[in-house]
């Protein structure tokens, strides 16, 4: 029991690994001083040569061996929380943020080690957590919490691009808040802010888990539609529209109606307007929102436009 105690008391994670090279010091310092003991011994006990050899030797071997295990010890206490720290580092470079180390495959990692390992640890969720919040705000809307215009672009280019392969329909749904200017005129921007934030969350449950909806800047909003034809996507404005002017916002004592003007246009592999299709079809969709708010507001019109204009709702 005794001696199991000494052997863990001994143990390259109790020790430390300062504990362990001064340790394996103290083994280098005893090594020259073990001849010098020899002689003192051989000089008053009168021991045969061949003893005194034996003896000398044994004395020499046995520090050379603890200090040779030791430093094997320590090598191997080292050498493989440090492969781990280094591989942990090279994967988040490669942007693997967040990645932990285990060192439970080494017990005997010195207690210096253990805590080198947790700080990396603490420094990789530090690192993915500050990333998760850069890629965030980069892509939202600070003030609504939909897609910037920024998002918008770069993502709508992927879908642009799917639909294109699987030769699928894709839409965009340009919205613009019918009088937004009078709302900021008469109640102040606090109560535009809140309005916008209002009308966000109307256009947000009246989409599809698929579409990707951003606040295009200002009072105007996008939706893009992916597998959605033309008539879909009229049929998804329509709701949008309906939704909006049936949720009030009730502010202090007043009430405001909402309204959007919506225009609905389907990507074509001909742009007519824009550096490339995606520029096109927001282009198109614009126009068509232009229509509807000349057409009287509150309404939905699509691009091209058909040969008679659509009834006021």
């Amino acid at each position: 029991m005794a001696q199991q105690s000494l052997f863990s008391r001994l143990h390259p994670s109790r020790l430390g690994l300062l504990g362990l090279l001064r340790l394996y010091s103290l083994l280098l310092l005893l090594m020259p001083a073990i001849p010098a003991g020899l002689l003192l011994i051989y000089t008053d006990m009168d021991l045969p040569h061949d003893r005194i050899d034996l003896l000398l030797l044994a004395c020499l071997s046995l520090p050379v061996l603890a200090s040779a295990i030791l430093g094997h010890g320590i090598v191997r206490a080292l050498l493989g929380p440090l492969r781990l720290l280094l591989q942990g580092a090279q994967r988040v470079e490669e942007g693997e943020y967040g990645h932990t180390i285990d060192l439970s495959g080494h017990p005997g990692a010195p207690e210096e080690m253990v805590h080198l390992v947790g700080a990396f640890n603490r420094m990789s969720d530090t690192v993915r957590r500050n990333v998760e919040t850069i890629q965030a705000t980069s892509r939202t809307d600070q003030l609504t919490g939909l897609c910037n215009r920024r998002h918008l672009l770069s993502e709508g280019y992927r879908l642009i691009n799917m639909a294109i392969r699987g030769n699928t329909p894709c839409c965009c749904l340009m919205i613009d808040i019918d009088h937004f200017k009078l709302v900021n005129d008469k109640h102040g921007h606090p109560v535009g802010d809140r309005y916008l934030i209002h009308i966000a969350g109307c256009i947000a449950a009246s989409t599809r888990d698929s579409d990707l909806t951003a606040r295009y800047g200002g009072e105007e909003f996008v939706v893009l539609a992916p597998n959605a034809s033309l008539e879909e996507a009229r049929t998804l404005a329509e709701r949008i529209r309906a939704t909006v002017a049936e949720s009030p916002l009730k502010v202090r004592t007043a009430m405001l109606n909402n309204t959007v003007s919506i225009g609905v246009a389907e990507y074509s592999m001909e742009p007519q307007f824009g550096a490339n299709i995606l520029e096109d079809m927001i282009e198109k969709a614009d126009k068509a929102l232009y229509r509807a708010k000349q057409s009287g507001r509150n309404r939905v019109e699509t691009w091209p436009f058909p040969r008679q204009p659509s009834n006021a709702l």
